[in-house]
This record gives C-alpha cells, structure tokens and sequence, in this order.
C-alpha cells in the first residue's frame, strides 16, 4: 500500500514538473520575441537608410534575458535568398516594457532599383521579422537654367525663399516660390527637423500621416506635400549639397492637372 503511494505522489510530481515545463517554454522564459516594423528613410540613388522598431509595451513576458535585432538586406528577388547580407545591430537588447528604433545605412546601391530587406528580432528559434521593398532614387533630368519654372509650357523666373510650415502634419520646412494665382508651398517633414537629403520625392494627399505609428516613420521617408496640390503621382528631385537646397522638377504633375519642369534653389539657413 505504501508502494502504491509513493507511486502516486511520484506520478502527480512529474506531472506537475512536465506542466510547468510545457509552460516555460510556451512564454514564461526569455525564449519569445516582440513583434517588428520596417521601414526606410533618405532613399537616395546610391544609398538608404533600414530602420526597425520593436513594440514591447505589450509583451506579456518582461522577465530577464536579452534577444538580438538586426536587419536581412536582399538583392535581386525577394525570392532569392542566396545573397543575403545580414547586419546584426543589436545583440543584448533586454525584455523591457518600450519601444526601440534601430538603423543602418546602406550604400553603393545602383540608381532606379528595387531591393527587398526586412529588420528582425531573434532568441534562438523564435524570430519575427517584417519583409519590405524599396526603389532607389531615378537620375534626374537636366534643367539648365536656376530660378526658372516652366508653369504647362509657360516659363517665368521665380524667387524662391524658404517656407516654415505651421506645424506638425504640413512637415517642418518648406520653400515657397510662384505668383498668384500660381503659388507652390513645397513642405517636407524630416528627422530631427532637418533638411531632405538628395534624392527622388512623391507626393501625398493633402497633409503627412503623423498619426500613431506613423508619426516617426514618415519622417525622411522621401514624401512631399504641395498644399492641395500634390497626389502620390506627384514626384520631384532634391539637391542638397550642405550649403544650397534645389528642387529639380521634371514633368512634375499636379492634382490640377499642371505639369511643372524647371528648378529652384535656396541657401540653407
């Protein structure tokens, strides 16, 4: 009877143990990771940005334990695994309740070419990663002439003088040029309230996107808003050599259904 028991109480611990187990490995260990976003940010011809956030506001496990983050940078097809370049950014990053912004930059990139990379969260098996795709900048086309803008086929001399946006969703600078009724507020809306880098430029519709997420990963994302004016077929080209901004614009087209050619030049401030 005594056997009997033991064997019992033998039996419900190991049953107890194997529950216990089956729980730590489902979550309550530093085996889980948080979710990912990818994003880019100053697309150039040659060069780009990857940037990634991790959310563990959360995550239902904040215990001890680090994981890795990093990026997977992909050329040819987002099929074609064969020539990845993994960046490793962070390897020792802790299990607390917040988010965090990583990047890389990543250059010798070729003009008007589309390339596919993902950032990720790794701690042993468990991985979650986020695959996008961006293009390169184009080449612009050649204006020769500065300070001068073809409005549909009708060309004027303008003079052009750097514009403040109001606040938030019109971006934080700007340059202003035209004539009433032909007035162009070009805004943009970059990190650390900067200035665009060099660079091809599209449109968006009526303000930048600065809600939730959105707020931070719109900045330096190559977006531009003209007022009322712009659409997402709407595309311009950056110059920024550290000491002169100019906007180059090659068959720009407007929700009105204009099309602009020319280029404009400010001194940064």
């Amino acid at each position: 009877m005594k056997k009997i028991i033991c064997l019992f109480f033998v039996v419900i611990f190991f049953n107890s143990c194997s529950v216990i187990d089956s729980e730590n490995t489902n979550g309550n260990e530093a085996t889980e990771v948080p979710p990912v976003r990818s994003y880019v940010t100053y697309i150039s011809q040659n060069s780009v940005t990857l940037n990634g956030v991790i959310d563990n506001t959360n995550n239902y496990y904040q215990g001890p334990g680090t994981y890795k983050v990093g990026f997977v940078f992909r050329t040819g097809s987002i099929n074609d695994s064969s020539n990845d370049q993994f960046i490793l950014v962070d390897q020792n990053v802790a299990y607390e309740p917040y988010k965090k912004y990583f990047n890389t930059t990543i250059n010798s990139l070729q003009p008007n070419t589309t390339y596919y990379y993902t950032c990720f969260a790794e701690n042993g098996s468990f991985k979650t990663d986020n695959w996008k795709e961006f293009t390169t900048s184009e080449i612009p086309c050649s204006q020769s002439q500065n300070n001068y803008v073809s409005i549909s086929g009708v060309w004027r001399n303008v003079y052009p003088e750097i514009n403040d946006p109001s606040c938030c969703d019109e971006g934080n600078f700007g340059i202003k040029f035209g004539t009433w009724p032909n007035i162009y507020e070009i805004n943009f809306n970059e990190l650390n309230n900067g200035y665009p880098k060099t660079g091809q430029y599209f449109g968006v519709d009526y303000y930048f996107d600065i809600t939730e997420y959105n707020k931070e990963v719109v900045k330096s994302s190559n977006q531009v808003l003209i007022g009322n004016s712009s659409t997402t077929e709407t595309d311009l080209f950056v110059v920024n050599d550290g000491i002169t901004l100019t906007l180059i614009f090659c068959n720009m087209t407007l929700r009105d259904g204009s099309v602009l050619n020319g280029k404009v030049s400010v001194a940064l401030p």
